[in-house]
């Protein structure tokens, strides 16, 4: 393990090393030349200088060197020896397969199904402030479906992936359920704990075949939740521009308009022979109370364990620093010998 959490912090030991150079020879050398070009009379220059007097200025840069020293050490972060830590068993893993096929497009969930779907993702699972206890990954998918965030604890990351997603961004179109489940299953590998796939379309599947993997994931203990997007009486598919103005809508080879009719059969099949839940998404329903409910069966916050961690040993190095500037700042640059007083005093009884 590292000494230092923060080690691009002792770069700053070379700016104390350096400030010690100059207070200790390069200023006391330009400040005695000063002194010269300005008193040419040495006996002038020495009349002027408190004799008897102790010159503590190289004691001063030392100590100012060394508390700078220290606070640059301490802001590095050191730490040795060993304390248990409370942690959360992560024994969850849960996989958001979004739908971005061009049918999301459409407009019966306001302002599109695919910008209904994003902002019920993130409400749940990426909000800031929001603490999960689960890995949560991201797959995408279309004609084919992609991994876009493995499992990871960073919300924020997948937060940013999401906003980033356009409808038909990816190079094959249709709406493939099956590969979006397989890239799913095959994203779990060997990881421990329980396993949610949540999807999130509008259900219409050009490929097929997504009933026939109801086996493989009941074998491997997979639950299947679906977040079905749109309306079953259907909707045309808008086209727009780069600059977002409406071009019209999408046509068949026939010139005829395509109508992209939301279907949950497939989707509810799915969830229900799997054990998870199917919600429904649309203009009148809010599914967050049961995104919620769906997360807390997820939490792997109800387990905890313990691991060692490095103790933190910051404050010893701050403290000596804070403790050798308030010692530079409160000592004079110059004390009066008191043996040399003493003989002076003396001299001055001899002669009378």
């Amino acid at each position: 393990m590292d000494i230092f959490a923060f080690p691009h912090f002792l770069w700053f030991l070379l700016y104390a090393l350096a400030l010690s150079l100059m207070l200790l020879r390069i200023i006391p050398a330009k400040r005695k030349k000063a002194l010269s070009q300005l008193i040419a009379s040495a006996a002038l220059r020495d009349s002027l200088t408190v004799k008897n007097a102790k010159d503590l200025r190289p004691l001063k840069a030392g100590l100012l060197t060394v508390s700078l020293a220290a606070l640059t050490v301490g802001l590095a972060g050191p730490q040795w020896g060993f304390r248990p830590q409370e942690v959360p068993v992560l024994n969850s893993n849960v996989i958001v397969a979004l739908d971005v096929s061009d049918s999301m497009l459409a407009q019966d969930l306001k302002p599109s199904r695919f910008e209904r779907s994003k902002l019920e993702i993130v409400e749940a699972f990426a909000k800031p402030g929001n603490q999960t206890a689960f890995r949560i990954g991201l797959v995408t998918f279309a004609g084919r479906a992609y991994l876009q965030c493995p499992l990871t604890l960073d919300t924020g990351a997948l937060k940013f992936l999401l906003e980033t997603l356009t409808p038909g961004m990816l190079p094959y179109p249709g709406t493939n359920i099956a590969a979006a489940l397989k890239t799913s299953i095959s994203v779990f590998g060997a990881s421990a704990g329980q396993r949610h796939i949540l999807l999130v379309t509008d259900g219409e599947d050009h490929e097929g075949g997504a009933r026939g993997l109801i086996g493989q994931l009941q074998k491997n203990k997979i639950r299947v939740s679906a977040l079905w997007a749109g309306s079953p009486a259907g909707e045309p598919i808008p086209l727009k521009d780069e600059s977002g103005s409406f071009l019209g809508y999408k046509k068949d080879r026939g010139g005829q308009t395509v109508v992209s009719k939301a279907d949950g059969s497939t989707l509810e099949e799915i969830s229900r022979a799997t054990g998870g839940k199917f919600l429904r998404l649309d203009n009148n329903t809010n599914p967050q109370e049961e995104l919620r409910s769906l997360l807390e069966e997820s939490d792997g916050q109800k387990n905890k364990g313990t691991q060692m961690e490095m103790e933190n040993r910051f404050q010893i190095p701050l403290g000596i620093g804070f403790i050798l500037l308030l010692v530079e700042f409160v000592m004079p640059e110059k004390r009066k010998s008191g043996k040399g007083g003493e003989s002076g005093q003396g001299g001055k009884g001899e002669k009378k």
